[in-house]
């Protein structure tokens, strides 16, 4: 490598290393600004959220369990009034024979 291509480089190296030590800061500079306590609140709305949504789900589990036992039921008591109708219906095809 030429003295050229050298100081080149160690110059490209330089604006990639202030540009890394630019974000660098910029991001200390935001952790300063955002208190402990400001993550600590943030932090524990999460946590009050995942308890709320935890809470609906077990909720919602409940309530379809309940669909699928009301379900139950009725394919149940659907497949009865089949079997009552098909009897109904072919008693009343012997009688229209006589």
């Amino acid at each position: 490598m030429s003295k050229g291509q050298t100081s080149q480089a160690l110059m490209r190296a330089e604006t990639r290393l202030q540009a890394a030590v630019a974000r660098i800061e910029a991001a200390v500079r935001k952790s300063r600004t955002t208190p402990g306590g400001q993550i600590r609140a943030e932090r524990d709305a999460y946590a009050r959220d995942c308890e709320l949504l935890r809470a609906e789900c077990d909720g919602l589990r409940r309530e379809l369990s309940g669909v699928i036992e009301r379900h139950a039921k009725l394919e149940t008591a659907s497949r009865e009034v089949e079997r009552r109708l098909d009897r109904v219906i072919g008693e009343l095809g012997e009688m229209s024979d006589e």
